[in-house]
């Protein structure tokens, strides 16, 4: 009975010891299963429409952008009457020849229909068809020519010359500062700038005024040119290598038979 009664004080002495552990790893095991909500819950805070400080407006932003009609419209100068969207629409009243500008002429959209109802119907439709040049709903817009970026990207794109010509003075100054990026870059320009019409810095493409015929020919010439002289720096250099091991053996020979002489003296 007394052994029992010793066992029995063992056994509560040692759960004494062991709940406060079981407790606390009982905690900490709750804690682990809260890190992860919490931290889904801050990154779901932290997403676009969130967060507390949001900027605020009190005109709405369609309404604080500049009108299309306003920047676009057309209208007889010295008029004050409400301008138009389509300066070549049936019920103008501008002369034809300050319709599109003075830089276009009024196409039809839709082309001559044998049925005189239909021509009637749809031929009224027409907008402006632009000169070469210019660009824009009325041909207000004057663009760069693809033609003048295209002979400075192959003359001086290597100094950035066509970007500055476009607009781009971060990227010129850059493309200045590399050399044209070690040549890669004034190869891409050429090529980019002679086989498409670009986009300028103000975002209006330059005018299609280099034919594919000769933006061919250019490329070719270009490359043949530019190998030609690749060339002939490569032969130069390996002429300037081989007299100087030529000059070096005949030095060699000259003071390896005057030591010889020497010897044959003494």
């Amino acid at each position: 009975a007394h052994q029992k009664r010793r066992a029995s004080l063992c056994i509560r002495y040692r759960l004494s010891l062991i709940r406060p552990q079981m407790a606390s790893g009982g905690a900490e095991a709750t804690a682990r299963r809260a890190i992860l909500p919490v931290a889904f819950a801050f990154f779901a805070c932290m997403l676009t429409g969130c967060q507390l400080d949001s900027s605020k407006h009190s005109v709405a932003n369609w309404v604080a952008e500049a009108s299309y009609l306003d920047t676009f419209s057309v209208a007889m100068p010295g008029n004050s009457t409400p301008g138009k969207l389509n300066s070549c629409a049936g019920d103008s009243n501008i002369p034809e020849p300050l319709r599109c500008s003075g830089h276009g002429r009024c196409r039809d959209w839709f082309s001559p229909l044998p049925d005189a109802d239909a021509a009637g119907q749809l031929g009224g439709l027409r907008f402006c068809e632009c000169d070469l040049n210019w660009a824009g709903p009325e041909c207000e817009m004057a663009q760069k020519s693809q033609f003048t970026a295209f002979l400075l990207s192959i003359c001086g794109g290597f100094a950035g010359a066509d970007q500055f010509y476009l607009g781009s003075w971060s990227m010129a100054v850059l493309k200045l500062c590399s050399l044209g990026g070690f040549g890669f870059w004034w190869i891409f320009d050429v090529v980019r700038t002679g086989s498409t019409p670009v986009h300028a810095a103000d975002g209006i493409r330059v005018a299609a005024d280099l034919p594919h015929w000769a933006f061919v020919l250019l490329v070719v010439s270009f490359s043949c040119v530019l190998g030609f002289a690749i060339s002939i720096w490569s032969i130069h250099r390996q002429r300037l290598q081989k007299a100087r091991e030529l000059l070096l053996l005949q030095f060699e020979a000259h003071s390896g038979a005057k030591g010889y002489s020497t010897m044959a003296s003494r």
